[in-house]
């Protein structure tokens, strides 16, 4: 590009409001160190408004069981979600909705042309959620949720979501596994939780051949990560020819992490950035969305993301 593109991040305090306990990695002291380090960002990063996501889009990647299963359980006053590991408080229903309403009205902006790409720092997390269970710290799966709704909204049909957690997004592969309009490639830590992500893991049916699991190795740094995008997933992203590239970014994989086991540096974030958004310029009239996913050095969490918002200016 000739000029700078604009970017649009998104941050709020609203998100510490969902409460997961003394002691707990996914916490809102996590989450503060962040947003303080976003909004010290120039002026030129144009800051990008929340809302609620409705029922109904929540629906376009979950089932309606599920849905009601989170509620009940929040009014309930359960301290942890009965599907899985993912800690409650009163106010986590309707956070979780706020997270994945803000990265819904990222992809709108960028359709709009308001913003050339954006990052979405919001938590819980989503990558873990499938469609009926939560898990993983993660309650509705964000980036899933966008993916539908950039296909019923927009009308665009062709999906890639890059991973790049210390995570398999194990939720993610599993609502698209038998979708072909969705590509979805995962860079994670070979054998860490959820214990799943293997190569084998291709998709199915119709999905087969649009999931692509690349796990590395545990100790590993970023230029073998690198080196397994340019090998492979930059390959096959090349052929799928996507129309908007979402990314759930997780940035556990840094080096001391206290829940990762890989090494990347912050210029590893930033590198992959640059390799998203060249395929997007290429394919997706440069269209990113990103939405925070882990990271649980909160210093370390910060430098990281901005590195990877600076990468895709």
């Amino acid at each position: 590009m000739n000029r700078k593109a604009i970017i649009g991040v998104h941050c709020d305090a609203c998100y510490e409001r969902h409460d997961t306990g003394p002691g707990h990695p996914e916490s809102a002291d996590r989450y503060r160190v962040l947003r303080e380090a976003l909004e010290s960002l120039p002026p030129e990063i144009v800051r990008l408004p929340g809302r609620t996501a409705t029922v109904a889009e929540v629906l376009q990647a979950h089932e309606a069981y599920y849905h009601d299963v989170v509620y009940r359980d929040v009014a309930a006053c359960a301290d942890v979600l009965r599907t899985g590991d993912t800690a409650l408080c009163g106010e986590s229903y309707e956070v979780a909705l706020e997270a994945s309403g803000a990265v819904l009205a990222a992809v709108d902006a960028v359709m709009r042309g308001e913003v050339a790409r954006a990052f979405c720092a919001v938590r819980p997390p989503g990558h873990h959620a499938t469609a009926n269970r939560g898990m993983g710290f993660c309650i509705f799966n964000h980036i899933a949720i966008a993916a539908n709704y950039l296909r019923r909204k927009h009308g665009l049909q062709r999906i890639a979501i890059v991973d790049w957690d210390v995570h398999h997004g194990n939720g993610t592969q599993d609502i698209f596994a038998a979708d072909p309009g969705v590509f979805f490639v995962s860079l994670h830590e070979r054998g860490a939780y959820p214990f799943s992500g293997s190569e084998e893991e291709r998709g199915e049916g119709e999905g087969s051949g649009t999931t692509l699991n690349l796990p590395l190795p545990h100790g590993s740094g970023g230029e073998v990560a690198l080196a397994a995008w340019d090998e492979r997933a930059g390959p096959a992203l090349e052929a799928f020819r996507p129309e908007f590239v979402l990314v759930s970014a997780g940035f556990d994989a840094r080096k001391d992490d206290p829940l990762g086991g890989l090494k990347w540096e912050d210029g590893t974030f930033a590198e992959f950035t640059r390799r998203v958004v060249a395929l997007a310029e290429k394919h997706a009239a440069g269209r990113v969305v990103s939405s925070l996913e882990g990271g649980y050095n909160p210093p370390g969490l910060a430098s990281a993301a901005l590195a990877h918002v600076a990468a895709l200016g």
